[in-house]
């Protein structure tokens, strides 16, 4: 039997495909992804809805490359676990993450790599209405620290105005694991004041 001409695709190649795309461009487009691939635009639509699909598609893919979470014995070990895990793999895929950011995760094998977490949550005593927003922030903290500090403004009027920040800016310099152990002490410290005062948000 003769083999095809072109290679025959799947979600993995697609996805795999999307993210050296965005990896390269910084954007996922249904003509450039075809072309990408090597494929006919009509070809993608024989496997995915669209381009939501497509960036859905990545999303897992990205995560499946991602170390799996075990089951942690302690919230604050879940919650650092995962924050640690993201930032770096976010680090590595730092283009597509604006599309990550607009586009709604809908498959059940990407929420599956955040269910030991939540377990982990219940367990430490969190409320039911607090754990898909405990997520949201471990996420926002991971897209932020993957992303870096924007290069600081500075002039000499700046630095006769503004003391203060003169001194942020002469004393700061980003190394992505200090932010992480950071940006982890600091979520962490937040949801253990949440957490104890049961009355709060």
């Amino acid at each position: 039997m003769a083999r095809p001409k072109t290679p025959l695709l799947s979600a993995e190649r697609i996805a795999d495909g999307a993210i050296e795309l965005a990896d390269r461009t910084g954007d996922v487009q249904m003509t450039q992804l075809a072309r990408h691939l090597g494929v006919a635009p009509s070809s993608l639509y024989s496997h995915v809805s669209g381009r939501a699909e497509v960036i859905d598609l990545a999303r897992l893919r990205m995560l499946e490359r991602m170390e799996p979470l075990g089951p942690a014995h302690d919230w604050r070990e879940a919650v650092a676990d995962l924050l640690r895990r993201l930032t770096t793999l976010y680090a590595t895929h730092r283009r597509i993450l604006p599309l990550l950011a607009a586009t709604a995760m809908t498959c059940d094998r990407s929420l599956a790599v955040y269910e030991p977490m939540f377990a982990a949550l219940i367990d430490g005593g969190f409320r039911r209405d607090q754990l898909r927003l405990v997520v949201a922030m471990v996420e926002f903290q991971a897209f932020g620290l993957a992303q870096g500090l924007p290069a600081p403004a500075m002039s000499d009027h700046i630095r006769e105005t503004l003391p203060a920040y003169t001194a942020s800016v002469d004393h700061s310099r980003y190394d992505l694991a200090t932010a992480t152990e950071f940006s982890v002490a600091m979520v962490i410290g937040g949801l253990e004041a949440i957490r104890t005062h049961p009355g709060g948000p």
